[in-house]
């Protein structure tokens, strides 16, 4: 049992030192199928990030470090701001278990899988939901995504994760009449 534990533990540290002091492909991500709903005090958004996850991320994340993606939401009418939040998916592999936990805000799951190409298609769709006014009526909402810096314990450095996306941060906007629910 600690061999297999040592082994996975090893595999992720050995995968990320690659990555860190190698080359790596980077990611061309793109935002798309942005769409809205509303109820009589909610806007939901939803949508999905392509190509952001193709290449490295699964290496990224056997080190075992949690791996955030930032979504920013902003709802403007015409120049004027009416809302503006943030939202946070979190990746956490456990290299004792083989076990991936994907944590959504703004929805209050954590999914569960042992396979990471699960994981990276459930990172790829999210959905976000704000209180918001019946005044608002007609709106503007963007999405924009980045990536954090991270610190990896196991290679001691600290290495901002929006060089996967080759600091690209992709975005979508909609426009939105809110003046009855869909």
């Amino acid at each position: 049992m600690f061999e297999a534990l040592g082994s996975r533990v090893m595999t992720g540290v050995v995968s990320l030192a690659m990555l860190l002091f190698s080359s790596f492909e980077g990611n061309d991500p793109k935002m798309t199928n942005l769409r809205y709903r509303n109820s009589d005090s909610f806007l939901y958004v939803s949508g999905v990030l392509e190509n952001a996850f193709d290449n490295d991320f699964s290496t990224i994340f056997a080190s075992g470090t949690p791996i955030s993606v930032i979504y920013e939401m902003d709802v403007r009418q015409g120049t004027m701001a009416l809302a503006k939040n943030t939202f946070r998916h979190t990746v956490n592999y456990n290299p004792a278990t083989g076990i991936y936990d994907l944590k959504k805000d703004g929805r209050g799951e954590i999914y569960h899988s042992e396979s990471v190409q699960d994981i990276l298609s459930q990172l790829s769709h999210f959905e976000f939901g704000i209180p918001y006014q019946s005044s608002w009526k007609k709106v503007q909402i963007r999405i924009e995504a980045r990536l954090p810096k991270v610190h990896f314990n196991t290679a001691n450095k600290e290495v901002d994760l929006m060089l996967l996306w080759k600091y690209k941060k992709p975005s979508a906007k909609i426009n939105a009449d809110l003046r009855k629910p869909e």
